[in-house]
């Protein structure tokens, strides 16, 4: 049956960990037909993702124009957790006011499906937003009327989370399914609650990319597969546009070949600056707490945990190349006097510097303000370290080993995709930008104000002048309950952040 949809003023297509070399070679393959021919009409380049590459800080940098610095999101868990617990982030915790609000303030009607960290869903006037839950919950729809007619219609209803690897050996192979469904309702969508704006991420590529890379520098069949049906989606979803639509294509990261896990509180405690403890496993702990507390345990019938009255620096979530000190007067049990951090940073660093790999130098340990910039740098960690490649992956975990084989075959790459198709945008051009530049261009190139004080710019100049409104601080969102944040805790382990 043929719809009849409203083109739209902006559309906004997201996958997530689309990488730039694997994008650009299939094209020329003959593989990618559809990004071959948007690649045609519109500019195209490697977007540089957040530091580090991952998917909390890449949407909420790409959706605010600001880097972590500005947004106050560095992972998926608050970084500065001072009783060393994972709380949970979400899009209550952004600093800066989200695009979507930013466009519904100017008079446009927004459609958000499925990007994450914009879980909860807050209503938009006239518009929709199906958020990113990683909960247990069945409010994820603004309005909640609209799960159930998605439902009714026979189309994609489900959250991601129930779409997520869960480890399933078949799991490339439901991800085509999740990937043609998501487009069909995209389409749905548009057709029965059009808007003027729409942003719909897909996140099948990322997954299949961790799970089956293989042990090969070039992916496996199975990657290629996902992104020639990613491809197959796009082409659906350009059916949104005309000529007048500004099109921007864009991923959090790129992805490449993991070759190790470096282990980074083993090693602080094989110099001295960690301690480890074991105690007896208790029959009263639920499965979930062993979960939440494996970053810093190793589960059996003891288990190996931090002992914090004895440890001056820790790793203190997955995935964010940090370590805090165990800061006396700031985390509960912190030993470490605040005048002595500078001690600490020149003896860790020089010990970092012999840690190699293949024969080569692995980090360089750098202060946060070094890498971060703006007024929730304080929410980073304290120190960063900055591995030589990212096929290196930095855990938290207690493995009883410094290195071990990677939990993941594909781990986040920085070089991520952007293509826009607009107005002043020559076909065949080559764009340099970063992740913080999506939201300038956006709004820039609608016409409408950009905000002061973001790092973000546009990547080429409108055809009108572009003005500027005071930067917004978001007003938006709640935060999860308890047992959300553990199951959304459960979830992040099954995709890889453990």
């Amino acid at each position: 049956m043929c719809l009849e949809i409203q083109p739209l003023k902006l559309l906004v297509v997201g996958i997530d960990g689309a990488a730039h070399g694997i994008v650009t070679k299939m094209a020329k393959e003959g593989k990618l037909p559809n990004f071959a021919k948007l690649r045609g009409q519109s500019a195209f380049g490697i977007l540089q993702s957040t530091f580090p590459p991952h998917t909390a800080p890449g949407w909420a940098s790409m959706f605010t124009g600001v880097e972590p610095g500005q947004s106050g999101i560095f992972q998926f868990w608050d970084t500065k957790a001072t009783d060393y617990s994972p709380k949970n982030m979400n899009s209550s915790d952004y600093a800066r006011e989200p695009i979507w609000h930013a466009l519904e303030r100017h008079g446009l009607k927004v459609g958000v499906f499925n990007v994450p960290m914009s879980h909860p869903p807050v209503p938009l006037t006239d518009g929709y937003m199906i958020s990113w839950p990683l909960s247990t919950t069945l409010h994820y729809t603004a309005p909640k009327s609209l799960k159930a007619e998605l439902l009714s219609k026979g189309l994609h209803y489900h959250s991601d989370i129930v779409t997520m690897y869960r480890g399933q050996a078949d799991y490339n192979e439901s991800a085509a399914d999740f990937i043609a469904d998501r487009a069909k309702t995209t389409l749905y969508l548009q057709h029965s609650h059009p808007v003027d704006a729409l942003f719909v991420v897909f996140t099948e590529i990322d997954r299949v990319s961790h799970h089956y890379w293989g042990r090969e520098e070039a992916p496996s069949a199975a990657v290629e597969a996902v992104y020639a049906q990613m491809d197959a989606a796009l082409g659906e979803m350009l059916a949104l546009a005309d000529e007048n639509t500004l099109v921007i294509v864009a991923s959090d990261h790129g992805f490449g070949l993991c070759e190790t896990d470096f282990n980074i509180n083993e090693y602080l405690e094989t110099i001295g600056l960690l301690k480890t403890r074991f105690v007896p496993v208790k029959e009263e702990i639920e499965e979930e707490d062993v979960s939440i507390r494996r970053w810093f345990a190793s589960p059996n019938r003891y288990i190996r945990e931090i002992d914090w009255p004895q440890t001056s620096l820790y790793m203190p979530t997955p995935g964010c190349f940090g370590l805090n000190f165990n800061l006396k007067g700031r985390e509960r049990d912190g030993i470490v006097e605040p005048a002595d951090r500078e001690a600490l940073i020149l003896h860790l660093g020089e010990k970092l510097s012999h840690v190699t790999h293949k024969g080569q130098p692995c980090f360089e340990l750098v202060p946060a303000c070094e890498i971060y910039s703006g007024d929730m740098v304080n929410k980073a960690p304290d120190l960063i370290v900055v591995p030589n490649s990212f096929r290196i992956m930095i855990t938290p975990n207690l493995s009883g080993e410094l290195w071990s084989a990677p939990y993941q075959e594909g781990v986040h790459w920085p070089e991520g995709i952007i293509c826009v198709r607009g107005s002043t945008f020559l076909p065949g051009e080559t764009v340099h930008a970063r992740i913080e530049d999506v939201y300038a261009t956006i709004l820039a190139h609608l016409g409408l104000p950009v905000a002061t004080g973001i790092e973000g710019h546009w990547l080429k100049d409108p055809n009108e002048d572009v003005s500027r409104e005071v930067g917004k601080v978001n007003e938006h969102g709640r935060t999860l309950t308890e047992q959300e944040a553990r199951f959304m805790e459960e979830k992040l382990s099954n995709i890889g952040y453990f």
